[in-house]
């Protein structure tokens, strides 16, 4: 609430310092106390300097983090703060402490939100999607680094511009532009409806991450297109380097899963967090579970061109020693839960 001025709108690290300086004070009034006086200057003036250097250094600190610095706004607030603290006695200090700490954060927290709509709008406006279709109309939600929504109106270019500018880290509330009539303009809601919708983002975020979890631990059935493979030991093979084993098994799996695979089956088992692959003699265990080998059949869920890639060169290393390696991609595997 603007103009609260409660202990709870301290930042921690200046409510060290204020309690610091009470017992600064109450040291230097113990020490003076003993001669019989204490000296107005000492009281006063000197540990409002200590303070001064110490809080000063902090929002400084704070606003360059931020981008910020050397924004009217920000300068502004800080030399207040800095005027405020020629106050004359503890308690006027620490009040103007309280006060203008605020001020400046609020300060800060406006230039970083002007900052970060200015840095969005002009990678969106730059966007040779928008720039040449004037007939886009929609909304793009963005969310710090990641487009949440309407990705289908921006270049990857943009999109990886937006995940690298840095003034977008730690948003205190989502963006959202919108696209008609080939302009581009943020839409600014009341300050409410904006908390709100950060909250439904911030909901939505968990809930596909918890979705991603479940998928990865295989306890959800997974479908999409990807790819079937199957993996043969060499004809008539004997030797070794001939035969499929369960190492063979994990370097398929573990490229697949680096080049994006939601899922991977083999041999109708659903291999996932906690699973493992053994092969014990000619018998390959999944999960604890046999299941059929020579060929040993993998089905995987993702982007079938990536993921056939990714195996190309571990395809060739089996045709090496006469082993197979057959890739077929799909536009539709189903994957059951485990």
């Amino acid at each position: 609430m603007p103009g609260k001025r409660g202990f709870d709108r301290i930042p921690r690290l200046l409510l060290i310092v204020l309690i610091g300086i009470l017992m600064l004070d109450t040291l230097l009034v113990a020490a003076w106390s003993k001669g019989g006086m204490l000296p107005e200057e000492v009281h006063g003036r000197t540990t409002a300097r200590q303070a001064a250097r110490v809080i000063m250094n902090y929002y400084r600190q704070m606003a360059k983090s931020a981008g910020v610095y050397n924004t009217k706004a920000v300068n502004r607030a800080l030399a207040s703060m800095e005027k405020a603290l020629a106050g004359k006695t503890m308690a006027e200090i620490m009040e103007e402490l309280v006060v203008q700490s605020y001020t400046v954060e609020m300060a800060i927290g406006a230039e970083k939100r002007h900052h970060q709509r200015a840095a969005v709008l002009a990678i969106i406006r730059s966007d040779p999607k928008v720039q040449k279709d004037h007939r886009l109309a929609g909304t793009i939600l963005i969310n710090e680094q990641e487009v949440v929504e309407g990705k289908e109106f921006l270049s990857p270019t943009s999109i990886k511009r937006l995940q690298k500018e840095t003034i977008l880290r730690g948003m205190a509330e989502p963006i959202l532009v919108v696209l008609s009539d080939g302009q581009v303009q943020i839409l600014s809601p009341p300050r409410d409806v904006e908390f709100y919708q950060s909250m439904e983002v911030e909901f939505e975020q968990l809930q596909r991450q918890l979705q991603r979890i479940r998928e990865a631990s295989g306890v959800v059935a997974l479908e999409g297109p990807g790819v079937i493979i199957e993996a043969a030991d060499a004809p008539g093979g004997y030797l070794w380097e001939e035969i499929v084993h369960d190492q063979d098994i994990r370097e398929i799996v573990n490229s697949l899963f680096f080049a994006g695979a939601t899922g991977v089956e083999i041999g109708g088992q659903r291999l996932a967090a906690g699973g493992w692959v053994r092969c014990v003699g000619p018998v390959v265990v999944v999960n604890g579970k046999t299941v059929a080998a020579n060929p040993i059949l993998i089905k995987a869920v993702g982007k079938p061109e990536q993921l056939e890639e990714s195996l190309r060169e571990l395809q060739e290393v089996f045709a090496l020693t006469g082993k197979r390696l057959d890739i077929k991609g799909s536009e539709h595997i189903a994957l059951l839960p485990r």
